[in-house]
């Protein structure tokens, strides 16, 4: 069943609109005009990077109870209520309840480097001094190695969808790497991911505080990734 509220928003510093936010299987849809007309606008959830209460009167629109939804591209779109206050804390349960009851989306890539007889300890050697590039400049979530008698796989995981290809794909990369080239027993593989299974976050991480009131100065993040 679809959720749909009667609000006004504003987007980075374009006037406010007053319409219609509807909760999508994917995504936000606003729906609504200002002066300078109409308009729809669709923000995928895994877009939002966090969603918070307004701290401060200045975040506030019109000094209402205002939601902010923090995205990872584009500017912080903030949310009041036409009518109802209490509508935005019960907006920003729903969001909550729909971003960490859900599973992160990952960019994720394993490759499999075939070693040759007798390579391993060589191998680890290598790889206590770490990757040859810094993993969060790269904009990694999580890189593993793990090593065999036969094989080193290595696991990089980013929650940018184009992160671990960029990675992979860069040639300076594999210059660096070439440290490996007198271990190696044959060219790299990219292993398939065919099956993958990730804990949903726990409802005890979700905000169930009252939304501020005019008067209130407290607010803060109800998720961030």
């Amino acid at each position: 069943m679809r959720v749909s509220y009667a609000i006004t928003w504003q987007e980075a510093e374009v006037e406010s609109r007053s319409g219609r936010l509807e909760l999508k299987p994917q995504g936000l849809e606003f729906e609504g005009s200002n002066g300078n007309g109409s308009a729809v606008e669709e923000v995928p959830y895994d877009d939002l990077s966090a969603v918070r209460i307004a701290r401060a009167s200045g975040d506030r629109l019109s000094g209402r109870p205002t939601l902010v939804l923090e995205r990872r591209t584009g500017g912080p779109i903030r949310i009041a209520s036409v009518a109802q206050p209490g509508i935005i804390s019960e907006l920003a349960e729903h969001l909550a309840a729909l971003h960490l009851g859900g599973k992160k989306a990952l960019s994720r890539i394993a490759v499999v480097l075939p070693l040759k007889e007798g390579a391993r300890e060589r191998a680890v050697a290598i790889l206590e001094h770490g990757p040859p590039f810094d993993p969060e400049e790269a904009g990694l979530e999580r890189h593993h190695v793990f090593l065999t008698d036969h094989e080193a796989v290595f696991v990089f995981e980013a929650d940018a969808a184009d992160a671990v290809d960029r990675l992979v794909s860069d040639t300076t990369l594999w210059a660096v790497a070439a440290a490996w080239k007198e271990l190696v027993a044959g060219p790299p593989r990219l292993a398939q991911d065919v099956y993958s299974w990730v804990r949903a976050l726990p409802t005890e991480y979700m905000s169930s505080a009252p939304t501020p009131g005019p008067g209130d100065s407290e607010g803060g993040e109800l998720y961030a990734p």
